[in-house]
C-alpha cells in the first residue's frame, strides 16, 4: 500500500506541473520518513490526492519552489535609469567646465584631481558591489 501510495502521490504532482526532480526527492523524502516512523501515509498526510494539492500552491509551484532562496537580479537597467544617469554626467560635465571656465587658476588643478578621484572612487565602490552580487547570486 505504501508504495502505491507514493505512486499516486508522484503522479498527481507531476500532472501539477512540479518537476521530476523536485517530485523524485520529495517522495524519497516522504517514502523514508514513513518507513522510520512506521506510520501510514493516509494517517499521516492524508489521500495522495489531497496531500499533492497542499503541496502545490495555487501558482502550480510546489511549497518546496517557495522556500528556495530566490537569486536577486542583478542590476536594473531601465530607460529611467538610463536617463538619470545621463542627466546626472551632464550635469557633472556642466560643473566641471563652469569651474574650469570661472574658478581662479591655483584652485582649477585641485578641483579637477578631486573630481576624477571621487569618480574612480565611485566607480571601485560600484564594481565592488556588482562582483559581490554576482558572486553571491550566480552560484
Amino acid at each position: 500500500m505504501t508504495t502505491a501510495y507514493f505512486d499516486e502521490l508522484a503522479g498527481r504532482l507531476r500532472d501539477s506541473g512540479v518537476p521530476d526532480d523536485e517530485v523524485t526527492g520529495t517522495v524519497d523524502d516522504l517514502a523514508a520518513y514513513v518507513a522510520e516512523s512506521g506510520v501510514d501515509p493516509d494517517d499521516e498526510f492524508g489521500t495522495p490526492g489531497e496531500f499533492a494539492a497542499r503541496l502545490v500552491s495555487s501558482e502550480g509551484k510546489s511549497e518546496e519552489y517557495f522556500k528556495r532562496p530566490k537569486a536577486a537580479k542583478r542590476l536594473f537597467w531601465s530607460r529611467r535609469f538610463y536617463v538619470f544617469i545621463s542627466c546626472y554626467f551632464g550635469f557633472w560635465v556642466a560643473v566641471c567646465v563652469a569651474w574650469i571656465a570661472f574658478a581662479p587658476a591655483e584652485s582649477r588643478s585641485r578641483f579637477l584631481i578631486g573630481s576624477l578621484v571621487g569618480l574612480v572612487a565611485a566607480a571601485v565602490t560600484a564594481g565592488v558591489s556588482i562582483w559581490r552580487g554576482t558572486r553571491r547570486h550566480g552560484e
